[in-house]
């Protein structure tokens, strides 16, 4: 799918179409560029342009309206940019730089996201040369920068990695949650399908930047490999010991991470029941197996470790206790269960303790089950003990 790039202007302007070819060809020499309007004759000159990158076709529209405004986005780019909230507000006009696919049929394959990336980084670049009077650059409806900054690392639009300009692509959001400083990306998942959540203790935001900034670059250029890989541990040079990489859900949202966090420590951390008391004692199924030993509240299977300070409070979330009630009592509902309960109770009536732990073994497996399962869902955040507190953004990413 296309990356859009939005360019923000005072008023409505097209540049000529052969000055901002000779533009690009200039820029980038090893690429050919070609004017592509005769590829798109329907069109009138004052809505749009067409250029020729090799054999795809670059489209540049002018639309005499502004863009739709997220302040959150632009507040975000003032750590770049100071004046980027100024330039939106006066902006009255935009253009819209995407690519449109092969200029030929069936000349070539598709564009994968990182061709299309760079196309369309270096048009919006030359453009930006065209036309001084450019403010700035949305990308995917997401990044805000400067022109200026925009117009220069986007000579770097066909470098391979680390010189590629991934900083135009990718924003960087820090908050504090609790006692961590962390960061996220914005952008970064339009390239592999997951964001960066990076909270390790020890940093402050710049040593937090400059990480992020190299798993980004490496992800947008490698994808996830076997070094970025679910469980992967790392060993930050000395600095900090060693960190884990996990893919799993976001802790501020339902999309996928892939999250940068220190080992849990027992010193910020604290051990919570998966099922509690409360239904451990008064759960039919789970008095009968903590009779026979086949389940104890305490035992490992039904604990998990985790950082109070990420959560608003101790209270457990009520839908995840119903969920489990619901789960454990229809256990009791498949075939097979009323005749095992009524004969494992006459067996411990007559202390037959073995023969009583035989006939529920089964559903004791299948509470262990049900635990390993709220286990990995707890850690990879698709469900939740607490209430996750909300973050608190850090500098430009104040909301």
């Amino acid at each position: 799918m296309p990356t859009p790039a939005f360019v923000i202007l005072k008023e409505a302007v097209l540049p000529d179409e052969m000055v901002l070819v000779d533009t690009l060809r200039r820029r980038h020499p090893d690429l050919s560029w070609d004017p592509g309007s005769t590829a798109q004759s329907n069109r009138r000159p004052d809505e749009a342009i067409f250029i020729r990158a090799g054999d795809r076709l670059m489209a540049v529209m002018s639309l005499p309206a502004p863009i739709p405004i997220d302040l959150q986005d632009w507040q975000r780019a003032t750590r770049h940019w100071p004046e980027a909230l100024e330039a939106v507000t006066s902006h009255q006009a935009h253009l819209v730089v995407s690519s449109l696919g092969s200029a030929s049929e069936g000349a070539e394959p598709p564009l994968d996201v990182m061709q299309d990336a760079r196309l369309t980084t270096a048009a919006v670049g030359g453009l930006i040369e065209v036309l001084p009077a450019c403010l700035g650059v949305l990308w995917q409806g997401k990044v805000a920068r400067s022109s200026a900054h925009w117009e220069e690392a986007s000579r770097r639009a066909f470098a391979p990695a680390p010189d590629h300009p991934f900083e135009l692509w990718i924003e960087t959001i820090f908050y504090r949650s609790g006692n961590s400083l962390g960061a996220y990306t914005e952008g970064l998942s339009a390239f592999i399908g997951r964001e960066i959540e990076f909270e390790v203790d020890g940093l402050d935001q710049e040593a937090i930047a400059r990480r992020v900034d190299a798993f980004a670059s490496y992800l947008i250029a490698n994808g996830i490999d076997e070094n970025t890989e679910d469980g992967k541990v790392y060993r930050d040079h000395g600095e900090l010991g060693n960190f884990i990489l996990w893919h799993r859900m976001s802790r501020f949202g339902a999309r996928p991470v892939i999250s940068f966090s220190s080992p849990l420590n027992p010193a910020t951390t604290k051990v919570y029941p998966i099922i509690p008391r409360s239904i451990a004692s008064n759960h039919p199924l789970l008095i009968l197996l903590a009779q026979l030993g086949l389940f104890d509240p305490a035992q490992p299977e039904n604990l998990v470790r985790l950082r109070p300070d990420h959560y608003i409070s101790e209270v457990r979330v009520a839908l995840l206790d119903d969920e489990l009630t619901k789960a454990l009592t229809t256990m009791m509902t498949v075939e097979g269960y009323g005749e095992a309960d009524t004969d494992a109770r006459r067996a411990l009536a007559r202390r037959d303790m073995a023969l009583a732990r035989s006939l529920l073994e089964p559903w004791g497996k299948k509470v262990d089950t049900l635990l390993q399962a709220c286990q990995l869902g707890l850690h990879l955040r698709d469900i939740h003990l607490f209430v996750p507190a909300p973050p608190q953004f850090v500098g430009g990413g104040v909301h």
